[in-house]
């Protein structure tokens, strides 16, 4: 991190949506709260963050446009005849390519609206690299005089902490690709940076069912993170010093609001047929990117007391190609559906009943109601006393709702913006990034090691001939286990190793990450190797058995800190464990 840190800036990259903000050290320290951000135009479409949108000019490598604008330039190559908007590079909601990746390559491609491939990399970095040229812009146009500096910037990346290690990893080499330096930049993890922000924001700033508000020393709480991806559930308790202990290693899963979006394509072919909406989406971009930005507006509206149609205008290029394909008429053939009697068209205008319309939530809203219903199974979920729902998602009305019904004896604290409230807790985090004490553990971790076979324990397919007899190999050494609470920036109990020949030089450390609480082999299923550390001997004057190396672990902020040590020469190596190989 920055030495003089004079301005905090934070990027949020989310799935849907992405915005910068920041905050100068003097402002931080006269009010937290205070944080600069950008207003995001599209059309009708004003917002807080921009559609997580991408156009690459056609060499693969050079940025043209982000967000509305990449949109709007997109539509337009494409609406001409000679097919050149082929040629370009459009990337719409890649992110969650990332999602649930534990063996992550750091070359892995994704595929761009057209199934054209490009470096994975070279996408994300190309959208923080605009990013942070756009907040660098607007804050050198808010200094009177004066200039900042690279190294008295701190930058903050979040990502959701249902995230792998791996791809954790990965947002980081991409940042540092896209021109941020490794040393001033912190990954934090988006429910912890929601709980940072909302502890400091005043009673008349959150949104609830009745009674104060509170996040005091001793608080037990759910944060419920609803992004356009992804559901990202944790607990966190406030300590007595003010900072966070999770309680409850992060889960959830990919049902955020795209699930809406999803459910509303599905109900878009239902009345028009497969080939026809297909044919529609990719000869007339234009026309089907302002029928879903629309639609972005309409479903804020969309309430459980709520019975008014919705009215959406229906794009001629749509009517046109249905009737060209079908030789029917629109109006006789939706009387046709099963939506006969729930959907009309006036006209231009397709008037759909208000029940179709909360029907689009009932995926993602169920599924996100059934997972918190079974982490209440554990005691201490059950401990909670609020839930405190942020994310873009949980400004839906028919969310909020589904909560509060299910859930009826907690109380639902919903601040307000609630889709900007990680990246204002970004830069909170970025100026006391010490917030957080404890973690819970999303996996088993440890090194293999090798120590004197034993029939009567060990598998004979493990067994190896060493200097002093039989060996077996491949054990799983465990350091921290999957579901403990494991404190930041303290490391583990040293374990000792010695050599198992008495000629080497070195002592080598394979890094494992499992999904079971306690393997035997490193070999057993789900377990994965993060990384490998050697350790030289410096002192090879005493015998084997003298010779012994101590190894730790370190956990802080989203990295692992790997220690070996010499024991009689005190000769330390220290690695960062690397998750993408």
């Amino acid at each position: 991190m920055a030495t003089k840190t004079m301005l905090v800036a934070a990027i949020d990259f989310g799935t849907t949506y992405s915005g910068w903000a920041f905050s100068f050290k003097h402002e931080y320290d006269t009010d937290p709260t205070t944080i600069g951000s950008r207003q995001w135009y599209g059309g009708q479409m004003v917002s807080l963050k921009a559609p997580t949108t991408v156009l690459i000019k056609p060499d693969a490598r050079t940025f043209d446009s982000f967000g509305y604008e990449a949109e709007t330039k997109y539509s337009e190559l494409a609406s001409d005849d000679n097919n050149e908007h082929k040629r370009w590079y459009y990337f719409r909601r890649f992110k969650m390519m990332l999602h649930g990746k534990m063996g992550l390559d750091r070359n892995i491609d994704v595929e761009d609206e057209t199934q054209k491939p490009l470096p994975a990399k070279t996408v994300f970095s190309l959208v923080i690299r605009y990013m942070k040229d756009d907040m660098l812009k607007n804050i050198k146009d808010r200094l009177s005089c004066g200039h900042i500096t690279e190294d008295e910037i701190a930058w903050v990346l979040t990502v959701p902490a249902i995230w792998t290690d791996a791809a954790k990893q990965f947002m980081r080499e991409a940042a540092v690709e896209a021109g941020i330096k490794n040393e001033n930049l912190k990954i934090a993890l988006e429910p912890e940076t929601a709980s940072i922000f909302c502890r400091l924001l005043p009673v008349e700033k959150m949104i609830e069912g009745g009674g104060m508000v509170s996040f005091k020393p001793g608080s037990v709480y759910m944060v419920l993170d609803a992004g356009g991806g992804t559901i990202d559930i944790t607990v966190h308790e406030v300590l007595s010093d003010g900072k966070l202990k999770e309680l409850h290693t992060a889960s959830g899963g990919a049902w955020g609001g795209t699930q809406v979006d999803e459910a509303y394509t599905q109900f878009l072919i239902s009345l028009f047929g497969n080939p026809v909406f297909r044919r529609f989406q990719v000869e007339n971009i234009e026309d089907y990117l302002e029928m879903f930005r629309e639609f972005e507006i309409k479903k804020r509206d969309i309430a459980p007391d709520n019975d008014n149609k919705v009215t959406i205008r229906l794009p001629s290029s749509l009517k046109e190609i249905f009737e060209d394909e079908s030789g029917e008429d629109l109006r006789k053939a939706i009387m046709q559906t099963k939506y006969s009697k729930e959907v009309s068209l006036t006209g231009d205008k397709l008037r759909i009943n208000a029940s179709v319309m909360k029907s689009l939530f009932s995926n993602a809203i169920q599924s996100t109601v059934s997972h918190v219903k079974e982490l209440m199974k554990d005691k201490v979920v059950r401990s909670i006393s609020s839930i405190l729902m942020v994310g873009g998602f949980s400004e839906s009305k028919m969310l909020q709702h589904a909560i509060r019904t299910s859930f009826p004896n907690i109380k639902v604290i919903i601040p307000h913006e609630a889709g900007l409230v990680i990246l204002k807790g970004a830069v909170v985090f970025g100026h006391s990034p010490s917030s957080v004490s404890y973690r819970v553990c999303k996996y088993t971790y440890g090194v293999d090691k090798t120590v004197p076979f034993d029939s009567e324990k060990h598998d004979i397919r493990k067994r190896i001939e060493g200097d002093n007899g039989p060996l077996c190999n491949d054990l799983f050494d465990k350091y921290v286990e999957i579901g403990e609470s494991v404190a930041l920036h303290v490391a583990t109990t040293e374990h000792g190793y010695i050599p198992t020949r008495e000629s080497q030089n070195s002592v080598g450390f394979s890094i494992y990450a499992s999904t079971q609480k306690s393997p035997m082999y490193v070999t057993d299923d789900g377990c994965v190797q993060l990384g490998y550390v050697i350790v030289n001997i410096l002192d090879k004057s005493v015998p084997r058995d003298q010779r012994s190396v101590c190894f730790s672990m370190t956990f802080g902020g989203t990295e692992i800190e790997v220690t070996a040590r010499e024991k009689r020469t005190g000769n330390v190596t220290k690695a960062i464990v690397n998750f993408l190989g």
